[in-house]
């Protein structure tokens, strides 16, 4: 759930990403995110801050971009 909103940008892995470039990996996280008592577990607000604003050798300014990633709410097909 982390790999778009985190990882894509913080740790610089941009060449791809799980929204444009993995659907079906995508369906996979969105299944696994609406099983019952999954996303009760996930807040990505807590999540972005945690890595953009704890990691300063990377991120000096603790800027948190405002995307969350793709929205994992929607039922694969």
């Amino acid at each position: 759930f982390r790999f778009d909103p985190v990882y894509h940008g913080h740790f610089k892995c941009n060449i791809k990403s799980i929204q444009h470039d993995y659907p079906h990996i995508l369906a996979w996280a969105r299944r696994i995110y609406q099983m019952e008592g999954v996303s009760d577990t996930v807040n990505m607000v807590h999540i972005k801050r945690h890595y953009y604003m704890s990691h300063l050798q990377i991120n000096p300014t603790g800027i948190v971009p405002v995307g969350n990633g793709p929205d994992l709410t929607i039922v694969p097909s």
